[in-house]
C-alpha cells in the first residue's frame, strides 16, 4: 500500500477510536439523578451528616458549600465537574437550598470545586464519606439502584 493510501486506514481507525470516546463520554457523564426537587431533601441529608461528625463543621461556611454542590454535580451533571456546561435548573435549585448566596457565587464556586477536590486530601475524603453516605440514603428510598 503506498503512503498516501495508508492514511485511509489511519483515517478509519481514528474514526474508530472517536466513536469509542464519545460513547465512553456519554456513559461517564449520564447522570445518576435527575429529578432537581430532591437537591433540598440532599442538603437536609448533608447538614445532618455533618453535624454528626466528630468535630462538625460550620454547615454555612463556603468549604461546606463547595462540598455540596461537588455531590449535587456528581449527582446531576457530572461533566460540569469536568469542564462541560451547567443543565438549566441546577444552579437555580441549588440556590435555593443557599438562599443568602446569590446564583453568581454559585457559578464561582462550581468552577473551583473539581480543582479542590484533585488537590485536597482533606476535602476529597469528606466528600468521599458525604458522597457515600447520601447516595446509600438514596439507594433506601429506592432512588438510584
Amino acid at each position: 500500500m503506498t503512503k498516501e493510501f495508508s492514511s485511509i486506514v489511519e483515517l478509519k481507525s481514528i474514526r474508530e477510536q472517536k466513536s469509542r470516546l464519545s460513547e465512553r463520554e456519554n456513559e461517564l457523564s449520564t447522570p445518576m439523578l435527575e429529578d432537581l426537587s430532591l437537591i433540598p431533601e440532599l442538603y437536609s441529608w448533608f447538614r445532618e451528616l455533618l453535624a454528626g461528625m466528630s468535630c462538625p463543621p460550620n454547615p454555612e461556611s463556603v468549604t461546606q458549600r463547595k462540598k455540596f454542590l461537588f455531590i449535587v454535580l456528581f449527582l446531576f451533571a457530572p461533566s460540569v465537574l469536568a469542564g462541560g456546561r451547567l443543565p438549566n435548573g441546577i444552579r437555580a435549585e441549588i440556590a435555593g437550598v443557599f438562599p443568602d448566596v446569590s446564583p453568581c457565587v454559585i457559578s464561582n464556586n462550581i468552577a473551583d470545586v473539581s480543582f479542590i477536590y484533585q488537590q485536597y486530601k482533606d476535602f476529597r475524603q469528606d466528600i468521599d464519606y458525604l458522597y457515600n453516605q447520601i447516595v446509600e440514603r438514596l439507594k433506601v428510598k429506592e432512588l438510584i439502584k
